[in-house]
C-alpha cells in the first residue's frame, strides 16, 4: 500500500473510533515517509486516546 492509502485507512478507522487500526495505519505511513502528514495525525489521535482513556493510564 502507498503512504496515502495508509493515511486514508487510518482516517476511516479514526471515524469508527478503532484506535488500534488507526494508529497502526499511521505508523505504516510514517515508515514509508518519515515526514508524512501521518506524524501529526498520529500525535492528534494519541492525544484523543489519552484523553478518553485517562483511567486506563492512571488507575
Amino acid at each position: 500500500m502507498t503512504e496515502q492509502e495508509w493515511i486514508a485507512r487510518g482516517k476511516e478507522a479514526y471515524a469508527r473510533m478503532d484506535w488500534k487500526v488507526c494508529l497502526d495505519s499511521y505508523g505504516e505511513a510514517i515508515k514509508l515517509n518519515p515526514s508524512s502528514e501521518a506524524v501529526e495525525l498520529r500525535k492528534m489521535t494519541m492525544s484523543v486516546v489519552e484523553f478518553y482513556n485517562k483511567d486506563q493510564y492512571n488507575p
